[in-house]
């Protein structure tokens, strides 16, 4: 791999390791050694850890102290937080907003399907931008700080499902402009109801795919799938 441009030098050092652990060249578990990333991207360690602190943040990479970063084990259950998370946070600003979108933000939710109908099978990063970009539209729409804060800090979850949640990277890069055009039509609609449910279908259905791939009924997992239904 050659040198590295400056993006800034954090950014890409992030972006490098983030996909090897999207692409298992580092495996769950697997430590992450700064020394051989160093002499890999040919830049120095100051930068690897400030990256790996921010992948820890993300929760792709875990810290254990005199031992080091290795790549985290990610569970179905971890995908199911963060998710019910983020699909509270939006049902909430969607009856604060009664179900009404301006404009602008139409407009950057349409921008962001756009960019989601020509994604490769390997643009990861762009993916996870996009889906943040057309999801925080939803959230941004509220103008309240605390709200939007609460859910920008669960971005980070995106990440993780891409490497625990979507084990067909293609299958998933396929999948991203279909559901979210269905989403913002719902939004288009208008119906609070309507568009809290749609949120809440979008995200657990994600959860209900990995149950069926690994042959688990819906009802023998931990928790309720359907929880958020009762919130609409």
């Amino acid at each position: 791999m050659g040198k590295l441009t400056y993006q800034t030098l954090r950014e890409n050092v992030v972006d490098v390791i983030r996909m090897k652990i999207f692409n298992h060249e580092l495996a769950p578990g697997m430590r992450i050694i700064e020394q051989d990333i160093s002499d890999e991207l040919g830049v120095s360690r100051g930068p690897i850890r400030e990256a790996l602190r921010q992948l820890e943040q993300e929760g792709l990479v875990e810290y254990v102290r005199n031992v080091g970063c290795s790549v985290k084990n990610i569970t179905l259950e971890d995908i199911y937080e963060i998710y019910l998370l983020r699909a509270t946070y939006e049902i909430l600003a969607v009856k604060l907003c009664r179900g009404v979108f301006s404009e602008t933000a139409f407009a950057e939710m349409d921008a962001a399907l756009e960019s989601m109908k020509d994604l490769k099978e390997t643009d990861y990063n762009k993916s996870i931008a996009c889906d943040n970009m057309l999801h925080e539209a939803i959230i941004r729409s509220t103008g309240l700080p605390r709200l939007i804060k609460g859910w920008t800090d669960l971005n980070y979850g995106n990440a993780i499902n891409y490497y625990a949640g979507n084990p067909d990277s293609r299958a998933m890069i396929e999948r991203q402009y279909p559901i979210h055009k269905e989403l913002v039509d719902v939004c288009r609609t208008g119906n609070t109801e309507e568009i809290c449910r749609a949120i809440s279908n979008h995200y657990m259905k994600t959860i209900r795919r990995r149950l069926k791939e690994q042959g688990m009924p819906e009802d023998h997992f931990k928790f309720s799938i359907d929880v958020i239904d009762g919130w609409v």
